[in-house]
């Protein structure tokens, strides 16, 4: 069963990271194989939750852009070294192909041997063997009468209807049908006998040489299966070749792909959870195959088929996956519904912020009761954790838990920091002033917020960059606006500022 990839927005949160698990599990008690991961650093405060309920940190996934793992390539086509060219031949025959990787017992690749390179080396052999006895009693149908040593190697020579392998000394006797009651005459060689005529021996015998000696002695061309397909269409695009070995870790052999069929793709399959938009999303998201999102944010994105797409208006993308649950009537595990509150509380402060509904209070009441904590008291805890800016740059802080938003052709970004120590942050305005303002600069953005919200006060200070006094007195209805302006019942960004900047914007 393919995987399906569930992830939460680039710059991860406790609402984010939690869904993301508390889906995943649920989907996997659905029967589907999901697979929970992260796209960036997660913060204090989910460390701290993960820690609290013993979870561990989701997987970093960098990117769902097509790779060579995503294309249907000849999986686990190679051939031993040790196997004939005979073998080696059949095989390419038996799957209409004209190359194949060579691999050593441990599957390490050593080449690739075509068609071409073995029918072009039979030709200047010199008549000189490198096989082993067994492949030789194969390619002749022979019967064994006298083995002393598996490997034989060897000049041809041929006498008195026999053929004689030569090696400083005659090391293998092959008796034809015409010379066959001579056998006896030799103790201490190899003996093989068979039916077939001189000249069919003479033909034969050079199928039986390993196919380690007909490697091409170019540079190997091969391919991580971890490479991005569009990567190799390009490195390819230049080269003569249709047949490529794959590899994996460790220079060990996947099989083999071929120019003339890539076009066969499995595209990752991915469910979007705590946002819809890809500019939040994980790189390469347009060419996966959404198959879900599960979110409670404004809708911004399109799919090009028809999916599953839950949005609600609720304070957390964990109460919506609540109600998942109950709906398929799966139990709730103690370590899963502590994820989910932990998400609610913190997308929600602790259910204080304007974006909480009765749905939230009631998923919250039932997850204490399965819990059996007091949310307040935990919820104080999760704060203490996840406020705390000691060790923090500013720089850092800044970025934590920011988002980019676009209207039109005007591209900003708002940041919001949740903390308990608004004194020092308010003191050290101006250093946060350079930091956005260089920040503002430095990504091409026409304005930048930074939210700093007081719990405790229940509102937020807001820091921006010049020239937007006049958006925030219409925006908040204030008299005067200056760095540090305090907003009373200011604390959700998705509601109270996001909606009214892009308005502003149009």
């Amino acid at each position: 069963m393919n995987k399906v990839y569930v992830f939460g927005h680039q710059k991860p949160d406790t609402d984010s990271v939690t869904s993301s698990i508390a889906y995943a599990y649920l989907k996997n008690r659905l029967g589907v194989n999901a697979e929970e991961r992260i796209l960036g650093d997660i913060n204090k405060e989910t460390k701290f939750v993960l820690k609290y309920f013993n979870v561990k940190k989701p997987q970093y996934l960098d990117s769902v852009k097509l790779q060579l793992k995503d294309i249907n390539y000849y999986r686990n086509y190679f051939i031993n070294c040790d196997s004939s060219l005979n073998d080696t031949y059949n095989y390419l025959i038996d799957n209409c192909i004209t190359g194949i990787p060579v691999v050593d017992d441990n599957k390490k690749l050593l080449g690739i041997v075509t068609i071409k390179d073995f029918i072009y080396n039979l030709k200047t052999c010199n008549n000189y063997l490198n096989t082993s006895y067994q492949h030789i009693i194969d390619i002749l149908k022979g019967e064994s009468k006298n083995k002393i040593s598996d490997s034989i190697k060897g000049y041809i020579k041929v006498k008195d209807e026999s053929v004689f392998i030569i090696d400083k000394e005659i090391n293998t006797v092959i008796t034809t049908k015409y010379s066959n009651n001579g056998y006896k005459l030799f103790n201490n060689i190899n003996v093989i006998c068979t039916n077939k005529s001189l000249v069919d021996v003479i033909r034969l015998l050079p199928w039986s040489n390993y196919v380690k000696d007909f490697i091409s002695k170019d540079r190997i061309i091969k391919f991580s299966e971890d490479m991005y397909y569009d990567d190799f269409i390009k490195e390819t695009n230049h080269l003569k070749f249709n047949n490529y070995p794959v590899i994996g870790k460790g220079d060990k052999c996947k099989g083999l792909i071929r120019i003339t069929d890539i076009n066969s793709k499995e595209r990752k399959k991915v469910i979007l959870v705590d946002h819809n938009e890809l500019s939040q999303s994980v790189d390469g998201l347009e060419e996966a195959e959404i198959i879900e999102i599960i979110d409670h944010h404004k809708i911004g994105t399109s799919t090009n088929n028809p999916i599953s797409f839950r949005n609600m208006t609720v304070g957390s993308t964990n109460t919506i996956i609540y109600q998942m649950y109950i709906e398929n009537n799966i139990d709730i595990p103690y370590d899963i519904a502590g994820l989910m509150i932990s998400g609610i509380l913190s997308d929600t402060l602790g259910l204080t912020s304007s974006t909480t509904t009765d749905i939230d209070i009631r998923v919250v009441k039932d997850l204490e009761h399965i819990l059996n904590l007091d949310y307040k008291e935990f919820f104080y805890k999760m704060l203490e954790a996840g406020t705390s800016i000691i060790g923090e740059t500013i720089d850092d802080i800044v970025r934590q838990d920011l988002k980019y938003f676009q209207v039109g052709n005007i591209r900003y970004a708002i940041s919001q920091m949740i903390t308990l120590d608004i004194n020092n942050i308010i003191k050290e305005k101006n250093k946060y002033l350079e930091v956005i303002t260089e920040y503002k600069k430095n990504h091409n953005l026409e304005l930048m917020i930074f939210i700093i919200t007081d719990v405790i006060k229940k509102g937020s200070y807001l820091l921006y960059t010049d020239g937007i006094e006049n958006m925030l007195k219409e925006i908040y209805h204030l008299d005067d606006v200056y760095e540090g302006v305090f907003i009373d019942n200011l604390t959700s960004r998705k509601k109270q500022v996001v909606p009214y900047v892009n308005e502003y914007l149009k």
